[in-house]
Order: structure tokens, then C-alpha cells, then sequence
């Protein structure tokens, strides 16, 4: 499973670091969670650079009928110099977001806090660097 993961990874990313951490990540996620990405043919990754826009590209593929919508995360590429503990969260976090489809776990349920639950529940809790990022939505 792990070649397939890899060769996944490689068809969007092109910094190793990068690479390496997602490979990481997505690797030790639950099998269904796993399989559930890697079987859908419309499940794409981007990797954005805020400081050379002009050469990054974001390309989502089409929308399926009823349920089943396009899913797509883009990277900042800046996740290959945060520190580990934050940039594992953040694509954990991210996975979760896909896993998802960008819901929560029911129809009252914050899609944030589904996300943060489901990767503290793989092992990826959100570390105090991160906390600062949504201090806002804390009433």
C-alpha cells in the first residue's frame, strides 16, 4: 500500500520534504479513509507557493453526479519548512476535510471541528501554533 500511496503523492507534489510529510500522513490514516481518497478518480492536490503564484495551478476536476463532488487540496508550499508537528496536523487536518467532502460528521456539525476531531482521532491532535489560526471562531 505504501508504493501506491507514494505514487499518489508524486503525481501532484514535486518537493520531497513536501512529499515525504504527505506520503507520512496519508499512509497512516485508517484503510477505509485510505481507500476512500485513493479510489476516487476525481480526488486532486495542489501544491500553492504564495510567493510565485504565476506558476502555480490549482486544477479541479469535474463535479460528479449527485453526491459525489470533486474533492481537491492545495498545499501551501511552505508545509515543507513549518515545524512537524504542525505541518502533520495541517495535512491530517486537510485529509479529513477531503474524507469528509467538506462536512461535518452530521448536519449541525462545524465542518472545523469534524475535521479537528477526525484527525485528533487518527493521532493528529492541533498543536498550540496552530490554535492561533482559529481563535475567532471560539465563542
Amino acid at each position: 500500500m505504501l508504493e501506491r500511496v507514494v505514487a499518489f503523492v508524486n503525481r501532484f507534489v514535486v518537493d520531497p520534504v513536501l512529499q515525504q510529510r504527505i506520503v507520512a500522513v496519508l499512509h497512516s490514516l485508517p484503510r477505509e479513509v485510505l481507500q476512500d481518497l485513493l479510489q476516487d478518480e476525481r480526488f486532486r492536490m495542489a501544491v500553492y507557493d504564495v510567493n510565485d503564484p504565476a506558476n502555480s495551478y490549482l486544477h479541479m476536476a469535474p463535479p460528479g453526479m449527485g453526491d459525489n463532488g470533486s474533492r481537491m487540496i492545495a498545499w501551501k508550499s511552505s508545509l515543507n519548512r513549518a515545524p512537524l508537528d504542525f505541518a502533520n496536523y495541517v495535512i491530517a487536518h486537510e485529509f479529513a476535510h477531503a474524507y469528509l467532502r467538506n462536512r461535518g460528521r452530521t448536519a449541525e456539525e462545524d465542518p472545523e471541528d469534524a475535521a479537528d476531531v477526525l484527525a485528533h482521532s487518527w493521532g493528529y491532535d492541533k498543536p498550540e501554533s496552530a490554535k492561533r489560526f482559529t481563535w475567532w471562531r471560539r465563542t
